[in-house]
């Protein structure tokens, strides 16, 4: 069916996204629908295969533990470097803060990481996804499903 998720598809949907304490990690209601397209690993495992061959108005909930989502947490990701190595700036003036998330550069190339602590000296940056080794609750209502164009399917989907 045209209009049922299925790889390939642009997804237009609204998701909330809880922890399982109930605190609300992040939602788009009330902002413009998030796009994704289906099958192309851009979202969690477990919440994409609620999503598969769901259509436009129906509404999805899934537990998500973190093995079908963002991952266990690796505390090897967690590194404390010299501020010195970023940028060689002086503490207080390089703008950084706690909960920013960085560039880090390593052997393999470009990491994202966030920093979780900081001082005068040092920096503390943690590598694993922010949501690495929560069960999430996904929520979720299909706005729109669609075929995916060459080009997002080579790009991603584009705003």
């Amino acid at each position: 069916m045209p209009d049922t998720i299925q790889n390939n598809k642009l997804v237009s949907l609204h998701i909330t996204i809880h922890d399982q304490d109930g605190e609300l990690l992040e939602t788009t209601v009330g902002l413009l629908p998030m796009l994704y397209i289906h099958g192309q690993n851009q979202m969690p495992k477990g919440f994409e295969q609620a999503l598969a061959g769901k259509t436009i108005g129906d509404k999805v909930e899934a537990l998500v533990p973190p093995a079908y989502g963002y991952g266990p947490r690796d505390e090897a990701l967690l590194q404390t470097v010299p501020r010195s190595l970023l940028n060689g700036q002086e503490a207080h003036e390089d703008g950084l803060e706690i909960g920013m998330q960085i560039t880090a550069e390593t052997e393999d190339g470009p990491v994202p990481v966030r920093i979780v602590n900081m001082d005068e000296h040092s920096i503390t940056v943690d590598g694993n996804h922010a949501y690495a080794g929560k069960t999430l609750q996904f929520s979720a209502e299909i706005r729109n499903v669609r075929d995916a164009s060459p080009e997002e399917l080579a790009n991603g989907p584009q705003v």
